[in-house]
């Protein structure tokens, strides 16, 4: 279903034509849900977050391979371009849409050479019916590149919704609506330690033991248990991961996976579920896996 708001006649006299007019869609809410709860997104995720299957973009194909496409007005009779530029450009007209007609999210592009980021604004908050405060785009723009933390959450969540690292069907809690459950339960919820995402698993599924790069045993999952979720970037102490982190995410949750971005912080979380879990079950929750970024 689509709502569709219109400023004044005497308002409209005075701004471009289409100033303030808008339908908003489904694919609408879905975008700026997904930017809400990532608090930031840049235009390369959310552009696939929109595709079918959540499929990543192409690198361009040379200029005489393009086909040309109808440039402007609405898109939502239109294939979902794979090619980057061309998906670019036609995430850029929507987002446009959010930003300067309906005041529902803010752009910024921090870096000349990388891509444009969104966040929801208050109003676009109130429009999804989140009662969450606004995040403002943060002062350090290091926050805000390809390989940083916020970006490789994002990259996570989509690879995890393909079906990546054996994910079954899921949906995705995300650290934003985690940090507001705990909010509301008190003090002791919030000493909790809250992971990056969450997993509710719709299906029962399985994933591999290894040792030494070999099968060595499966771990089942069952349908409506939880998998908590960490991209680790940066190494943490042995003894404030087994000490804390770890007995924390065992404690509400029925899985942890750690994404680790090199072989150092790999290291440390193995000593750590080694030295600090006392059951074979208990390391066996922890799933510790080496990936690559920026793409993952």
């Amino acid at each position: 279903m689509t709502s569709t708001r219109h400023l004044p006649a005497h308002k409209e006299a005075t701004r471009r034509a289409d100033w303030g007019s808008y339908e908003y869609t489904a694919r609408d809410d879905q975008g700026l849900r997904f930017v809400a709860q990532q608090k930031f997104v840049s235009f390369d995720h959310l552009g696939q977050f929109l595709a079918p299957d959540l499929e990543p973009a192409l690198d361009d194909a040379p200029t005489e391979q393009r086909l040309p496409g109808p440039r402007g007005g609405k898109r939502d009779n239109l294939p979902w371009p794979r090619e980057r530029s061309q998906r670019l450009h036609a995430l850029a007209e929507i987002v446009r849409r959010w930003e300067k007609k309906m005041g529902y999210a803010e752009t910024w592009k921090p870096w000349a050479h990388e891509q444009t980021w969104v966040r929801v604004t208050a109003a676009g908050l109130r429009a999804l019916g989140l009662a969450w405060n606004e995040i403002a785009f943060p002062e350090d723009r290091l926050r805000l590149t390809l390989t940083s933390h916020t970006a490789q959450v994002n990259a996570r969540r989509l690879f995890l919704a393909r079906g990546g690292a054996e994910a079954p069907a899921h949906v995705w809690i995300s650290e934003r609506e985690i940090a507001v459950q705990q909010a509301a339960h008190g003090d002791d919820a919030r000493q909790m330690h809250r992971p990056d995402g969450v997993l509710v698993l719709h299906e029962d599924g399985v994933y591999p033991i290894k040792r030494g790069g070999a099968i060595v045993g499966w771990i089942p999952m069952r349908g409506g248990q939880t998998v908590a979720i960490e991209v680790e970037l940066t190494r943490k102490g042995r003894e404030r991961l087994g000490e804390g982190i770890l007995p924390s995410l065992l404690a509400h949750y029925d899985f942890a996976w750690y994404f680790c971005g090199t072989r150092e912080v790999y290291e440390t979380l193995v000593a750590a579920r080694r030295d600090a879990l006392h059951t074979a079950e208990e390391r066996d929750r922890i799933r510790i896996l080496l990936v690559q970024t920026p793409g993952g």
